[in-house]
């Protein structure tokens, strides 16, 4: 099974990919395609032309010695972003959104000594369609920091699906590019690049499983053809207080006074777990989503992903955790 989007280089640098770049783990198995259903009113719709920006602090974690707080040793810092803007494009009367990632990460001296110091890179823009969710084209950019004797993976990746239907790889971290390209095939896809946002819209809830299609196009160059997943995302049987920091109180959440005299903002989440619809599908995505919308002015925007975790595992062992919790949020568009 592979559960990054490149073979592991190091510990830091297989956390970069496998963290935000969308990815379950490959199986042999091949489930059955399920009914898509979204939810009619997306999440992120308020009016209008909606727009969102959901700002989150990085963390990815050493948890050799054990994954409880004060074991866990904190190996790299950084920063992730998400803007969705709507109808960034219109054909007649059918609307197209744009999702947007930015992602940088820090290692510290804690980190192994091949990464100390370096910093890594993802972006990429999504374009879909705003009702379906059905993906248009894609562009993605990982920067990988050069490390002394480590082959570096660094790439572009572009895909068209509704023109020329062709997916093209560049890698860009030798001394000089290479390109690749498939055929995607005429159908309708909905991007990995987007997975947060397609769980999200789907009825995601407590005791609740819904399921999406996927398509992780890196994977597909890796395993040499085009390759469609299901996946499911399961929620948890209770409720979960998540408490993130004050900022939340600026969207509608309520305080809690404890008996001490010190005010809180806890969130009431579900806790979703996010992986592909098979026996082995490999460590899933933790993805903490609001029950409460989160309100600004007129504007409310349900289900919005406070944090997102994913656990690696050396052998049965678990050795890498990578969190994400959010620290800024705005509906407004500057």
């Amino acid at each position: 099974m592979k559960h990054t989007t490149f073979k592991m280089i190091s510990r830091g640098t297989a956390c970069v990919a496998a963290a935000i770049s969308a990815t379950a783990a490959l199986c042999a198995c091949a489930p059955a395609t399920p009914t898509v259903k979204f939810d009619d009113v997306k999440p992120w719709h308020d009016t209008g032309a909606s727009y969102e920006r959901l700002e989150y602090a990085t963390a990815i974690y050493d948890t050799r010695e054990g994954s409880e707080a004060d074991k866990r040793v904190k190996i790299a810092d950084g920063s992730l972003a998400f803007t969705l803007t709507e109808h960034t494009r219109a054909e007649g009367t059918i609307y197209y959104n744009e999702l947007e990632m930015e992602f940088s990460v820090t290692y510290n001296d804690s980190a192994p000594e091949v990464d100390r110091g370096k910093t890594d890179r993802i972006s990429s823009v999504t374009e879909f369609m705003t009702d379906s969710l059905v993906a248009s084209r894609m562009t993605k950019t990982v920067e990988i920091a050069k490390r002394e004797d480590v082959t570096n993976r660094s790439y572009r990746l572009e895909a068209d699906y509704f023109g020329t239907h062709k997916a093209t790889l560049t890698h860009t971290g030798g001394d000089s590019e290479t390109t690749e390209t498939m055929n995607i095939g005429k159908d309708t896809y909905y991007d990995n690049e987007t997975m947060f946002f397609l769980a999200r819209a789907t009825a995601i809830g407590a005791k609740t499983s819904t399921t999406f299609r996927m398509t992780n196009l890196y994977q597909s160059f890796d395993v040499g053809k085009f390759t469609n997943y299901t996946m499911i995302a399961s929620g948890d049987t209770d409720l979960q207080s998540l408490d993130i920091g004050d900022f939340v109180k600026d969207f509608g959440a309520e305080a809690v006074t404890a008996d001490d005299g010190t005010t809180s903002y806890p969130l009431s989440c579900y806790r979703v777990n996010i992986m592909i619809s098979a026996d082995k599908h490999g460590p899933p995505y933790v993805v903490h989503y609001t029950e409460k919308p989160f309100k600004s002015g007129d504007k409310e925007h349900k289900k919005i992903p406070v944090k997102i975790s994913y656990s690696q595992y050396a052998g049965s062992k678990l050795s890498v955790v990578t969190e994400y919790t959010l620290v800024g949020c705005s509906f407004d568009k500057p």
